[in-house]
């Protein structure tokens, strides 16, 4: 009898995400210009004009990894804000704490810590910001777990891939699951959740269609329900 619990299992796999990109921070960003063509910029801008950002809000950066869009939010707040980013690996941290040094952004502090878990207080912040992690950790829970630090009325922005889940983290897994199944499937889980969830919800597609900024306002904690079940995301 497996007696692992659904935390169990969330924490082994946040362990081996860890792992994984402890070894590719020295490479990340090359890889994500290299994949987007040199547009990911472009984009990264327009998720943080979609947060509608006011001088002196708080900011989390879930999953902020090297620390890409921390300088672009940072100017966004103005020094009377602030910004955190939370990452599990700690050589990506490295990478951001570099980057936020060059920039000159010293209202910006970086976390180790779990998005799974978020170690911060019910409704710390104004806005929540969150690129490249739905598809990387188990989208529900991260959800659930932003939407109880957020304050309501807090700004929200999801960005991320329209491909399968995990592919970034294990492409040769991607690969099998096509070759097994004969389809991709690119159903993000927790999409409707959050569709369901905010007010004022804009999704765009960006990068021929393979990238989507989702963003809305949270209304508080009575607004969703927790571990919604996923059809099709997209529709």
């Amino acid at each position: 009898m497996n007696s692992k619990t659904w935390q169990d299992v969330l924490c082994s796999e946040s362990r081996v995400i860890a792992s994984l990109y402890n070894r590719r921070a020295g490479e990340y960003d090359a890889l994500v210009h290299i994949l987007s063509l040199g547009l990911d910029l472009h984009y990264r801008k327009v998720a943080v004009e979609r947060l509608h950002l006011q001088a002196g809000a708080r900011v989390l950066d879930l999953g902020c990894g090297t620390g890409l869009d921390l300088p672009l939010l940072s100017r966004a707040v103005g020094h009377q804000g602030e910004v955190v980013g939370l990452d599990l690996s700690r050589k990506m941290l490295q990478m951001a704490r570099q980057r936020i040094y060059q920039k000159k952004c010293p209202n910006v502090s970086l976390i180790l810590g779990n998005a799974l878990d978020i170690p911060f207080e019910d409704s710390s912040f104004d806005a929540i910001f969150c690129d490249y992690l739905l598809s990387t950790l188990s989208a529900s829970r991260v959800i659930e777990e932003a939407f109880r630090v957020a304050r309501k009325g807090a700004h929200m922005m999801f960005a991320d891939d329209r491909l399968p889940s995990g592919w970034f983290a294990s492409p040769l897994k991607a690969m099998g699951e096509f070759v097994r199944t004969g389809y991709f499937n690119c159903a993000l889980p927790g999409i409707k959740l959050l569709k369901s969830s905010l007010s004022s919800v804009e999704v765009t597609s960006h990068h021929g269609g393979l990238i989507f900024i989702l963003s809305g306002i949270f209304q508080g904690p009575d607004s969703y329900a927790a571990g919604s079940q996923e059809e099709n995301p997209f529709y």
